[in-house]
């Protein structure tokens, strides 16, 4: 049963978001934190859990108001944990359009994992429920149900308990595949555009042993199926994960890179092609997951101790669009505001031996994506998005104003907003670099 949850405004609140007065100030210093370990056995887990809603829940991704009607295959919250002497950290990704930052939060406050040592990112499934809260019927209420936000956060507690209790010695592979994305993906702003490497990672057990779980990222919305389809469906990334299980064993990881600004899924151009293309959502998955088995078989040099180093950089945005302000007014936008419209988000960069990963907090464009890459400058570079938030599209600010732009822009907090993210994390890398010149850490 679709529950429903009634937005309330409040004259108070009217008031501090329209001067500010009310509003805690932006901090001068906004601090960065890392953590290093070069120490002890390098230790992997991991492990899956159910969060398929039992209910009908509004889906989100398309327009208001679509409910499912079933479930064509299941969701799933998906953890894996590492560690290395006394530092333990974790990527969780889910199959869900998104979460805010702010109910991430709460949801960390009772877990054990310090800020910057955990990211829960989404594969921004559009078949799948409304966990924002947009898709509902604004202003009257929200389509994000409670009762199944604490199944999500649930399942994704599970996963990581199981994936700590089945820590064990790892070694660690990397590579990044040069893809054709012709019948993959296109970008549908930009042509010329796209992201073409498939990152793909092996953990396995020490000695060349059984594998822990493989984690694949690419730069494509997952929106195989159409705004028509009702069923609840992982969507291509299911037939990526479960190739990924049936070929390697483990537990497989998928995750989004840069998909904003639009890259989608390059489907058949037919007029008679429907919605419900289960076929081709299963051939996108199986070719995915062939593509990264097979880069990965042609570079497995495993590193049983690499370095670790997690930069955790906590950075304020400007909210500058106006339907943001008026969906925060509506609860809709459920985040803290800071006086002049400011909202606080995140960037992180781990290094695990010669793979850097980079997370950005919503859907950066490919041109912006390609940078962050550069700037890591790792042997393989990752970049996730959609990591412990979601802010809309991140545009650059060059590229701002430009016609093709006109619906990003609807879901984008601000004009400099992919740009900020950008030199967060270029000042990462440069500190970076200064921290591993030091003589000692």
């Amino acid at each position: 049963m679709i529950k429903v949850r009634l937005i309330a405004a409040s004259l108070v609140f009217l008031a501090s978001s329209g001067c500010g007065i009310f509003l805690p100030p932006v901090p001068r210093e906004i601090p960065t934190y890392v953590n290093y370990s070069a120490e002890g056995v390098f230790l992997a887990g991991a492990a899956k859990v159910e969060i398929t809603p039992t209910d009908s829940v509004w889906m989100g991704g398309y327009g208001i108001l679509r409910s499912s009607e079933g479930v064509h295959d299941p969701l799933y919250a998906r953890a894996l944990v590492f560690k290395r002497g006394n530092l333990r950290f974790a990527l969780v990704s889910v199959d869900l359009v998104g979460i805010q930052r702010q109910d991430l939060l709460r949801f960390f406050e009772n877990l054990d994992f310090p800020p910057g040592q955990i990211v829960v990112c989404s594969t921004h499934n559009h078949s799948g429920p409304d966990t924002i809260g947009f898709w509902g019927l604004p202003p009257v209420y929200s389509g994000q149900d409670s009762e199944y936000m604490k199944i999500v956060f649930c399942g994704i507690r599970r996963a990581l308990k199981e994936a700590s209790e089945n820590l064990r010695p790892a070694e660690i592979a990397a590579t990044a595949v040069t893809v054709d994305p012709v019948g993959i993906m296109k970008n549908i702003r930009r042509p010329e555009v796209v992201d073409r490497e498939l990152v793909a990672v092996h953990i396995r057990e020490q000695g060349g042993g059984k594998t822990i779980a493989t984690l694949v990222e690419l730069g494509c919305h997952s929106e195989v199926l159409g705004r028509t389809n009702n069923l609840l469906t992982a969507d291509f990334p299911g037939w990526v994960v479960a190739r990924l299980e049936a070929k390697m064993g483990g537990v497989g990881v998928y995750v989004v890179g840069a998909v904003g600004g639009l890259v989608s899924p390059d489907n058949p151009d037919d007029p008679e092609r429907s919605d419900d293309d289960w076929p081709e959502a299963e051939k996108l998955g199986l070719r995915v997951a062939d593509l990264a088995i097979s880069g990965l078989k042609q570079s497995l040099r495993y590193d049983s101790s690499p370095a670790i180093t997690l930069w955790h950089a906590p950075l304020y945005l400007q909210v500058e669009n106006f339907l943001y302000k008026l969906a925060r007014f509506m609860g809709l936008f459920n985040r803290d505001l800071y006086r002049g419209n400011y909202v606080l988000t995140e960037v992180n960069v781990w290094e695990i031996g010669g793979l850097r990963i980079a997370t950005v907090p919503g859907e950066i464009t490919p041109d912006l994506g390609l940078r962050i890459k550069k700037a890591l400058s790792g042997n393989v570079s990752m970049l996730i998005g959609l990591a412990n938030d979601e802010l809309g599209y991140l545009l650059p600010e060059a590229d701002y104003d430009l016609r093709i732009y006109s619906y990003e822009r609807t879901l984008c907090p601000g004009k400099k907003a992919g740009d900020i993210i950008l030199r967060r994390i270029e000042d990462l890398m440069l500190i970076h670099e200064q921290f591993r010149r030091a003589p000692s850490k």
